[in-house]
């Protein structure tokens, strides 16, 4: 079958120009992406773990903003497969009835690709292990790595998406999609969280106030109940005042002196070199994922304290010196862990939590009208906190 949609054709002379003149790479980058007829995938025909589901609504990822931006890092493209249809934070409505999956049923998606995607007999080690995220497959051109930047798993900017049945978890009957649609990206910071010795940890710090850095401060009481001190970065004046209602002391810059009453004066840095401080936050969390926000977090954390790098980073060439000058524990992390537990406790904190974090969702786009979408999240000025699209 057929089926409308949002799909990314690949250009390598437009990333290549995207790279080269960022400035305006914003509106080139649209050119890549085509409203157009699209067709089911080969993988689902006579596969009896397909379920096919009709999205109600996905939300834009920064993900999805680096890749049409070309600010992807080059490590990942063996990964992809394009053409393809982007969206991995979906929520939908099981279209035709499957096993364990009645007609009407509205669920959330595990996105991620592993060798039980596609049924592979003989697992990696990693997925019989236990850790599909590390899957050691997802280099194979009929696999990659996440639904939405395949051509062969189209993710949700369309009107059908086929998805593994054991990659479904149905929502309560009384959430509301725009709540539901956030398990996913809360799912990630679940994850990421879980790395982290929590014992020693009294000071954090959390640089990015962007949905994920937001859904942190939302998560970080299930791991550490009274912390004395959650301090956000926070620019925009929507991210400021989320951030406090999340129970953040709020900052609008790393030089407010309630960064420096915690780390210490900076010393006069060389070269444009990190800024040595001499005390820290015992656990820095870098939700932005750009170079400043990485040398920030390691600027700020306490000699031998933790930090963490949630979402998506773009390319980076980076000077370690101050890892290992000061014992930081660095912790990357990706996708959702070893089993499915992090989106069965994102909807539950969904559901339990009565702050209405669905109002994260501050602007939502028919798929058509996806031009004006990217331009509300490009537009500071716009007011977007996070922004979805639905098929119609």
């Amino acid at each position: 079958m057929s089926y409308t949609a949002l799909r990314y054709n690949l250009s390598l002379i437009r990333v290549v120009r995207q790279k080269v003149a960022p400035a305006t790479s914003r509106w080139r980058a649209l050119l890549s992406l085509r409203y157009e007829r699209a067709e089911e995938p080969r993988w689902i025909r006579n596969n009896p773990q397909s379920v096919e589901i009709e999205p109600l609504l996905s939300g834009i990822c920064g993900s999805d903003l680096a890749l049409i931006l070309g600010n992807s890092s080059p490590y990942l493209a063996s990964l992809t497969r394009f053409p393809a249809v982007p969206g991995h934070e979906v929520v939908a409505r099981v279209v035709k009835e499957a096993p364990g999956w009645p007609q009407g049923t509205r669920v959330v998606v595990n996105p991620s690709l592993s060798c039980a995607s596609l049924a592979i007999k003989d697992a990696c080690a990693a997925c019989a292990s236990g850790h599909p995220e590390l899957c050691y497959n997802r280099g194979r051109h009929d696999l990659g790595l996440l639904m939405g930047f395949h051509t062969d798993f189209p993710g949700g900017f369309g009107e059908r998406m086929w998805v593994p049945s054991h990659q479904l978890y149905a929502i309560p009957s009384n959430m509301a999609i725009q709540r539901a649609v956030l398990s996913e990206p809360l799912s990630i910071v679940l994850h990421g969280l879980s790395h982290v010795h929590w014992a020693p940890v009294r000071h954090i710090l959390v640089i990015g106030s962007g949905p994920i850095g937001l859904l942190a401060l939302l998560a970080i009481p299930t791991r550490l109940v009274s912390p004395e001190l959650v301090m956000a970065v926070a620019r925009y004046p929507q991210q400021q005042y989320w951030a406090k209602r999340l129970g953040a002391e709020v900052v609008s810059h790393l030089g407010d002196p309630a960064i420096t009453e915690i780390t210490g004066t900076p010393y006069p840095s060389i070269l444009n070199a990190s800024p040595w401080r001499p005390r820290g936050f015992d656990l820095v969390i870098d939700a932005a994922g750009s170079p400043s926000s990485l040398k920030s977090a390691l600027a700020c954390v306490h000699p031998g304290g933790q930090v963490l790098l949630l979402g998506a980073a773009g390319e980076m060439k980076w000077d370690f010196a101050p890892v290992w000058s000061r014992d930081i524990s660095l912790y990357g992390t990706y996708g959702y862990g070893a089993s499915d537990q992090t989106f069965r406790e994102s909807l539950r904190l969904l559901a339990d939590s009565s702050i209405p974090i669905e109002e994260l969702i501050t602007h939502t786009f028919a798929l058509k009208d996806y031009k004006e979408a990217f331009h509300a999240l490009w537009d500071k000025n716009s007011g977007a906190v996070k922004v979805c699209l639905k098929p119609h």
